[in-house]
C-alpha cells in the first residue's frame, strides 16, 4: 500500500512538473512573441467603389468595357447616341445668332426712335404755334369754328404723338441697355444655353474619374438609359485598405501608427501596413437595425470594432493587388508606433471638363458672324 502511494505521488509530481514546464514555455513564448500584439482573422479588404452614372438620357450606341477589364481615367467607355444632342447644339447656335442680331436691331431702334422724337417735336412746335394763333383769331371771329376744330385736333394729335415717341425712346433704351453685345441679357442667356448644349453633347461619351477595374456592368447595346442611371462600377485596387474587426477587449493598446502584419488568404503572402485609426463605433451600432440592449433579457456580448489599416504601397507592388472583400489575418504590433503623415486631402475630378478656350472661340465666331 505504501509502495502504491509512492508511485502515485511520483506520477503526480511528474504531471505537475510537466504542467509547470508547459506554463514556463508558454510564458516565455508570450513574453517573446505574443506580448504587445493583437491578432484577428476577422479582417477584409475594402476600397472605393465608384459608381459611373449617365449624365444624359439616350440610347447606348457603343460599349468598350466588360467586367474585370482594366481602364484608365478619362477614357471613353460608353457612348450615348449623340444625334439629338447635336441637333440641340445647332438649335442653340441659331438662337445665339438670333440674339446677337436682335441686339443690334435694338441699338438701331434707339437711333430710329430718337429721330422720330425729333420729328415729333418739330411737328408739335408747329401745331402749337398754329393753335395759339388760331385761338386768337377764333375768339375775334376771324376763324370759323370748323377750321378751329381741325387745328385743335391736330394740336392734340401732335402732342400725343410727341408723348408716344418719348415713351418709345425710353423703352428702346431700356431694352438695348448694355455695355456691349456680350453683356446684353438676351445674348447672355443664349450663350449659356449654347454652353449647356455643348456640354451635354460632350457628356454623351461616358468616362471614369479614376483608373481601375470594371465591375457590376449593367448596360447593353441599344439600351435606353436615363440621366443619373448607374451604368457600371470602377474599383481602384491601387487604393485599398484593410478593415480589421477586433474585439473591444483588444483595443486598449491599439493606436494610430502601429505596424501591422497582414496575411492574405488569397495568395498566402504577407503585406505590411499601419493602423490608420479606430472606428467611432462598433459594427452593430452602424448596422441597418441597431441592437436594442434596453431589454429585460439582456445578455452581455463582446462587441467588435473596425480598425482601419493602411497597406503600404511598396508592399502592394511587391506582393500583388488584392480583390475587395477577401479575408485576411491581421497582427498588430502595439509595442511600436511609426510616424504617419496625414494624407487627408481634397479630391477633385476633371471629369467632363470643358476646354473653355475652345468653347469661347466658337462663341466668338458665332457672335462675329451675326454682328453688323
Amino acid at each position: 500500500m505504501e509502495e502504491n502511494k509512492k508511485v502515485a505521488t511520483k506520477k503526480m509530481s511528474m504531471f505537475l512538473g510537466a504542467v509547470a514546464a508547459v506554463g514556463v514555455v508558454y510564458l516565455a513564448y508570450y513574453m517573446l512573441f505574443l506580448r504587445g500584439t493583437e491578432e484577428t482573422e476577422n479582417a477584409y479588404i475594402h476600397g472605393n467603389k465608384v459608381q459611373i452614372t449617365s449624365q444624359v438620357s439616350g440610347t447606348v450606341k457603343k460599349i468598350s468595357i466588360e467586367d474585370t477589364k482594366d481602364i484608365k481615367a478619362k477614357e471613353s467607355l460608353v457612348e450615348i447616341d449623340p444625334f439629338d444632342y447635336e441637333i440641340a447644339l445647332k438649335t442653340a447656335e441659331a438662337q445665339l445668332g438670333e440674339a446677337v442680331r436682335n441686339y443690334y436691331m435694338l441699338q438701331k431702334n434707339v437711333i430710329i426712335n430718337e429721330e422720330n422724337l425729333n420729328s415729333a417735336m418739330e411737328s408739335f412746335k408747329v401745331a402749337e404755334k398754329t393753335y395759339k394763333r388760331e385761338s386768337i383769331s377764333h375768339r375775334a371771329g376771324i376763324t370759323s369754328a370748323e377750321n378751329f376744330d381741325k387745328i385743335s385736333a391736330n394740336y392734340i394729335q401732335s402732342k400725343n404723338k410727341l408723348e408716344e415717341c418719348k415713351a418709345n425712346l425710353e423703352i428702346s433704351k431700356i431694352k438695348a441697355k448694355s455695355s456691349g453685345v456680350y453683356t446684353h441679357p438676351d445674348v447672355i442667356k443664349a450663350i449659356e444655353n449654347y454652353k449647356k448644349a455643348y456640354s451635354n453633347l460632350q457628356k454623351t461619351k461616358v468616362e471614369s474619374p479614376v483608373s481601375g477595374k470594371v465591375a457590376q456592368k449593367q448596360i447593353e447595346i441599344g439600351q435606353e438609359v436615363k440621366a443619373g442611371q448607374t451604368l457600371f462600377t470602377v474599383v481602384d485596387l491601387n487604393n485599398i485598405w484593410v478593415e480589421a474587426n477586433f474585439k473591444e477587449t483588444q483595443l486598449k493598446d491599439i493606436k494610430r501608427g502601429n505596424p501591422v502584419e497582414i496575411k492574405s488568404d488569397v495568395n498566402g503572402r504577407k503585406y505590411e501596413g499601419l493602423v490608420e485609426g479606430v472606428s467611432a463605433g462598433s459594427g452593430s451600432t452602424f448596422s441597418l437595425i441597431p441592437s436594442q440592449n434596453a431589454t429585460g433579457n439582456w445578455i452581455k456580448i463582446v462587441q467588435r470594432v473596425p480598425v482601419r489599416v493602411k497597406i503600404k504601397k511598396e508592399s502592394l507592388e511587391k506582393n500583388g493587388l488584392l480583390p475587395l472583400g477577401t479575408t485576411l489575418t491581421v497582427k498588430v504590433d502595439t509595442s511600436k508606433v511609426e510616424n504617419m503623415e496625414d494624407e487627408t486631402t481634397n479630391k477633385f475630378s476633371n471629369l467632363y471638363q470643358i476646354n473653355q478656350d475652345e468653347l469661347n472661340k466658337k462663341i466668338d465666331e458665332i457672335v462675329k458672324a451675326n454682328s453688323i
